[in-house]
C-alpha cells in the first residue's frame, strides 16, 4: 500500500505532461486554422446564462456518478459518505485521463474504498458493476448509432478505430455478461489460473496471497449476486443515463451560448458525442488528448469553423481538463497529508 502513492506521483508526473502537450499541439492546430482576426467579437454575443448552465450541466455531471457509485455500494450493505465518493470519483478520473486506455482508473478507484472502510471483494465489486452498465450501454447503442451516422467515421483513422472497437467491444460486453449473470463461471475461472501457479517454483511464496486473493473473491462473487438481485440495480442503470445525459449535454449548451439553434442540433451534437467517447476508448492516448480535440472538430462539420475551434478548446476545458485539475488537487492532498489515503468526510 505504501508504494502506491509513490506510483500515482509517477503517473502524476509522466501522464500530466504527455496529455498537456498533445492537448496545447491540437489546440493550436486548431485555433491557427481557424480563428478568424475579430474572435474577440465572438465573446461580446456570447450568452453568458447559458455558458453558466452547461458548467451547472458538467457538475450535475459529476454529482450523478458520485450518486451512482453510492447506489452500488448501499445495494451492497456498504456504508460511504458521497462526499468521499465524490472525491474518490475526482482522483479516479485525474488517474484515468493520464493513463493509457483509461487504465490507471479501475485499480485506483479500487484502492481508494478499500482505503475507506470497503472490503476489498466488495470494492471490486462496486467498480465491477459500474464499468458493466456503462459498457452494456455504450456497446447496445453504439452500433445503432454508427449506422446512422457511418459517413461521419467513414474515413482515415476513425474508420480502422470503429471496425475495430466495434467486435472488441461486443465481445467484452459478453464476457461482462457472463461475469454479472454467472459470477460463479468467473470464479472457476480465475480458481483454475490460481491452481496452475502451485504447481509452480512459486506457490510457497504465492500462499498467502493467493488464500487471500479466494477469500476476496468469494466476497465478490456473493456482491456480484445480491446486487443483480437489488432495486438498486435498476436505478443505477438510470443513473448511468443521466450521467451521460448531462455530460454530453455540455457541447449543445455551449453551442447555444454561442448563438447556434439549429435544429436538431441538441440532440444530434448528444449522439455524434455519444460515438466519439466510444471510439476513443479504443485509442492508447491518455484520455484520448489531441485525437479528441480533432476528432470533435471534425464530427461537429454543422457549426461554423470560426466558432467551432473556440467551443471545443471551451468544451474540452470543461469536460476533461477541469476533473483533471480538481482530481489531481485531492490526490496531491492525500498523498502529502494521508498516507493511507482515507478520505475526510
Amino acid at each position: 500500500m505504501n508504494m502506491l502513492p509513490s506510483q500515482m506521483q509517477k503517473w502524476f508526473r509522466g501522464g500530466l505532461s504527455l496529455v498537456l502537450i498533445l492537448t496545447l499541439c491540437s489546440s493550436a492546430l486548431i485555433l491557427i486554422n481557424s480563428i478568424p482576426k475579430n474572435a474577440s467579437s465572438l465573446w461580446q454575443k456570447v450568452d453568458y446564462a447559458l455558458l453558466a448552465i452547461a458548467c451547472l450541466a458538467l457538475i450535475c455531471s459529476w454529482a450523478i456518478e458520485a450518486v451512482r457509485i453510492w447506489l452500488i455500494a448501499s445495494g451492497l450493505g456498504e456504508k460511504i459518505s458521497l462526499i468521499k465518493i465524490f472525491n474518490i470519483n475526482l482522483v479516479t478520473s485525474f488517474i484515468g485521463n493520464i493513463t493509457p486506455f483509461y487504465s490507471g482508473a479501475v485499480p485506483t478507484q479500487i484502492y481508494l474504498l478499500t482505503q475507506n472502510g470497503i472490503p476489498a471483494g466488495r470494492a471490486s465489486a462496486i467498480v465491477t458493476i459500474r464499468l458493466i452498465v456503462s459498457t452494456l450501454i455504450f456497446t447496445l447503442f453504439a452500433p445503432f448509432l454508427l449506422f446512422s451516422y457511418h459517413k461521419t467515421f467513414s474515413a482515415g483513422v476513425m474508420r480502422m478505430v470503429v471496425s475495430v472497437a466495434i467486435p472488441i467491444s461486443a465481445i467484452i460486453s459478453l464476457l461482462l455478461i457472463v461475469f454479472i449473470i454467472k459470477p460463479k463461471v468467473a470464479k472457476n475461472c480465475i480458481t483454475a489460473l490460481l491452481k496452475l501457479l502451485y504447481r509452480t517454483r512459486l506457490s510457497a511464496k504465492m500462499a498467502p496471497f493467493i488464500s487471500k486473493f479466494m477469500t476476496e473473491l468469494e466476497i465478490f462473487h456473493i456482491s456480484i449476486k445480491k446486487f443483480r438481485k437489488a432495486f438498486n440495480f435498476y436505478l443505477v442503470i438510470l443513473a448511468t443515463f443521466g450521467y451521460w445525459v448531462c455530460f454530453f449535454a455540455v457541447a449543445p449548451l455551449l453551442m447555444q451560448a454561442f448563438g447556434l439553434h439549429t435544429p436538431g442540433m441538441f440532440v444530434k451534437s448528444i449522439m455524434l458525442q455519444f460515438i466519439l467517447f466510444f471510439i476513443m476508448a479504443y485509442m492508447p492516448v491518455p484520455g484520448g488528448s489531441g485525437v479528441m480535440e480533432l476528432g470533435l472538430f471534425s464530427v461537429l462539420s454543422f457549426v461554423p469553423v470560426h466558432i467551432r475551434a473556440i467551443l471545443i478548446i471551451i468544451w474540452r476545458f470543461l469536460s476533461y481538463h477541469l476533473s483533471t485539475l480538481v482530481g489531481g488537487i485531492i490526490l496531491l492532498r492525500l498523498i502529502n497529508r494521508r498516507p493511507s489515503l482515507e478520505l475526510p468526510n
